[in-house]
This record gives C-alpha cells, sequence and structure tokens, in this order.
C-alpha cells in the first residue's frame, strides 16, 4: 500500500479553521477564549458535533478532555492507538491557529484515512486537551491530568485574587474534581502521540521551508521574584528617606537578564508581569511582585542561571524566589521523526529538524514514555499568541497531509529504525 496516495480536503479543512475562529472572536481579529469559558465550550459543542459527524465516538473526561475515537476494526478495540490533536483554548486576545490548527488538521487527517478505506490494524483518536495556555494556573493541565503528572492540590490554585480555580471551573461545567484520578489513563494505551502546530517562531517562513520536525520541546520554570519595602504618602516622604520597593525590583530586572545574558544563546529568560503594591500614585510601592520565566533545551545552563539568580535574591534585603513551575524538557521520538522525514520525503516536501521554544501538550506525553512527533508549519513573520498571528491555507493543507500520511505510515509501521 502506497501511504502518499491519500488526499486531505483543503476546502474542508480551511472551512473548518473559519469555523472555529469565529468561537470568541474579538475586534481586531483576535479571540478570546480561555479554557472553559463561555466561547470555549461553545467552541468544543461545535467541534463533537463535527467529529460525531465524522462517525467518530466521542467523550469526554473527568479533566474536560475531548476523546473522539475510530476503531476500524473490532479486533483492534483493545490495542494501544495512534492519537494526535491539540487544544481548544487560547490565550487573552489571541490568534485563532494555536491549538486550533492540530484539531482541525487531526480532524480532517481521520476523516481522510476514514474515508480511504484503507486497513488500519488500530484504533484512532483525535484528543482536545483542557487548558493548555495555562489560563487557571499551570499550562498542559488537560495532558497532564490524563497521564498522571499533576502536582498535588494543583486543581486548588489560581493564578490571581477573584479568579477560577480548575477545580471551580470544572464543578460549573458539571465535574467532580474529587474524581479528577478517572482520567488517568496508562501509556501501554497508547501506541504514538502526533501534534500538528504553527511554529510559533520565524525560522521556517525565513528559510522558505514548509515542514518542521520537532527534535525537543525546551525546559520551562516560572518564579515569582519579590521585593520588599515600606509603604508611605508619596507627598510627604522625602526622596532619600524612602524604601521604595518598585526601585528595588527595577534594579532586580536589569540584573537578572544580565544573568540570563551571562547564559549564553541557548537560553531565554522573561519578565513578563509586574504586579505594584499597593499601587497608587500617592503611595510609595510597599511590595512589587514580578513573574519570571526561564527557557532552554539544555537543562545545566538553566541550572547555572537559576543559581545566579538566586544569588542576585540573596543580596537584596527582603528580596524572595518562589517557583511556580517547572516542567521538564524532552527530546522527541526518533522513530516517529524519521517516520515525518519520510513522509516528506515520499511528497517531495522540504522539511528541517528544529527545536521547540515554546511548551506543547507533546511534551506530556513523551515525558511518559509515549513515543511523540510534532510537525511545524509556518506562521507570519513568526508572530503567535497575538491578532495578528496568521497562516498560509497552503501550508496548513500541507501540514495536514503529512500528518495523515505519518499516522498511517506508523499504523502500518512502514519506517526502518532510526
Amino acid at each position: 500500500m502506497n501511504v502518499s496516495a491519500i488526499r486531505i480536503n483543503q476546502a474542508r479543512l480551511e472551512k473548518d479553521l473559519k469555523e472555529l475562529g469565529k468561537f470568541g472572536e474579538v475586534a481586531g481579529g483576535g479571540i478570546m477564549r480561555t479554557a472553559l469559558s463561555e466561547a470555549d465550550l461553545s467552541a468544543r459543542a461545535w467541534l463533537k458535533d463535527r467529529m460525531r459527524g465524522a462517525g467518530l465516538k466521542v467523550r469526554e473526561d473527568e479533566a474536560a478532555n475531548i476523546i473522539a475515537r475510530w476503531e476500524p476494526q473490532e479486533k483492534s478495540a483493545g490495542s494501544p492507538c495512534i492519537a494526535f490533536g491539540s487544544h481548544s483554548d487560547a490565550v487573552p486576545n489571541g490568534g485563532k491557529y494555536d491549538g486550533a490548527l492540530g484539531i482541525c488538521a487531526g480532524l480532517e487527517a481521520l476523516r481522510t484515512i476514514r474515508e480511504s478505506e484503507i486497513s488500519i490494524p488500530c484504533p484512532l483518536e483525535l484528543l482536545v486537551l483542557t487548558d493548555e495556555e495555562g489560563s487557571h494556573f499551570a499550562g498542559t493541565f488537560g495532558s497532564r491530568a490524563m497521564l498522571d503528572l499533576l502536582a498535588q492540590g494543583e486543581i486548588q490554585k489560581t493564578k490571581g485574587s477573584g479568579l477560577p480555580s480548575l477545580a471551580e471551573s470544572l464543578r460549573r461545567i458539571g465535574k467532580n474534581p474529587e474524581e479528577i484520578g478517572r482520567a488517568v489513563r496508562f501509556p501501554s494505551e497508547f501506541r504514538a502521540f502526533l501534534e500538528i502546530h504553527i511554529e510559533q517562531g520565524p525560522v521556517l517562513e525565513s528559510l522558505g521551508v514548509p515542514i518542521g520536525i520537532v527534535e525537543g520541546i525546551v525546559f520551562i520554570e516560572r518564579y515569582i521574584l519579590r521585593t520588599v519595602g515600606k509603604a508611605g504618602h508619596a507627598g510627604t516622604t522625602p526622596m532619600h528617606l524612602r524604601d521604595d520597593a518598585l526601585i528595588k525590583g527595577a534594579r532586580m530586572i536589569l540584573e537578572v537578564n544580565k544573568a540570563v545574558l551571562g547564559g549564553g544563546s541557548d537560553i531565554v529568560g522573561t519578565i513578563g508581569n509586574v504586579e505594584v503594591h499597593p499601587g497608587a500614585f500617592n503611595i510609595i510601592p510597599g511590595q512589587v511582585d514580578m513573574l519570571l520565566e526561564l527557557r532552554s533545551m539544555k537543562e545545566p545552563i538553566i541550572e547555572s542561571v537559576r543559581t545566579a539568580i538566586q544569588e542576585i535574591i540573596r543580596s537584596q534585603k527582603g528580596a524572595k524566589m518562589q517557583s511556580l513551575l517547572s516542567k521538564g524538557g524532552v527530546l522527541l521520538n526518533p522513530n516517529i521523526m524519521k517516520a515525518i522525514e519520510l513522509s516528506c520525503h515520499d511528497r517531495g516536501i522540504d522539511c528541517r529538524r528544529m527545536v521547540s521554544g515554546a511548551g506543547h501538550d507533546s511534551m506530556t506525553f513523551q515525558a511518559r514514555g509515549i513515543p511523540t512527533g510534532m510537525i511545524f508549519i509556518p506562521c507570519k513573520e513568526g508572530v503567535s499568541h497575538s491578532p495578528e498571528e496568521a497562516i498560509r491555507m497552503e501550508d496548513a493543507a500541507l501540514g495536514t497531509q503529512i500528518l495523515a500520511d505519518t499516522i498511517l505510515r506508523l499504523a502500518l509501521r512502514k519506517f526502518p529504525a532510526p
């Protein structure tokens, strides 16, 4: 059987992407579709209808993950499945393709394989994974819940005062947070996991390469950095007598930036949020909280930079550093990388192996020993998490074709050892 004999339907894929992009759409082209919001729930209901219309059996687990399954043969019902998918949620005022591409492409790939009437020896599953973006607390919630990697008490935490916890949001949609453990599945239930995604960076577009094959996903660490001063009346306290927490924080930001630069080109660090307390024109800041994120593919480098930042914290009276999140980086499966590469080669498509600087649900599956691969397509000027996020439909179709080919190749084991 020739894997490259099948053809995905680009018009059908484009229609799905456009319709999904309407849920949570706001003026300016972006979307407001945070996890389990009303817009997300509407998008998920639409997706379930599309999945059922494609002849799939659809269920939703206790973590609100949507699982659409096709069992092509009765005897294959208990066999490990090949799973693929992504997430429906988006960052606030984000783009229409981050996550959405993986779902729509997965649905189109599955429909194409079904329509081809090729005999598949294992079940196929399309997954819509909950809160990958981490709007409640930490990202990749759904995949980590599915694979038993949630931290103790995590679903009770929130990102800020007045914001719902995952437990509260799950309860609101009729789930029982106390039964979150029922979402857990064994890694042995999966033969492989695949995810197609926009690159979220400029490399593929700059090189004119249509397909990226992801070799690994970076380590990600997140912290709260806190400086403490003394609040006071801004009109009556002379400058030389002030203990201004924001001034201390500004100095710390510059020192942290130097520490990250000292780690070389294989690490990035970002302080992306600063909260000043009490936060008024006429009050000297008494406390400042800053959110720091570090990312690197090399664990020793991230450890070295973290140690340097801890030294900065220790040198500042009253300063503290609190860990929020630590996600281990992963190297993806070489067999699946080869399968994607062969799928590109058979169609005469140029491809490039590369590292993902963004986190994805794929890292959860690989961390649990499930053979995992990722396909990237270019996005315009590398822009993502923004209303300006854009792709070419030709690239989306090409990536979806490679996804479908690779699913077949893995199902039929048509690839050599790496």
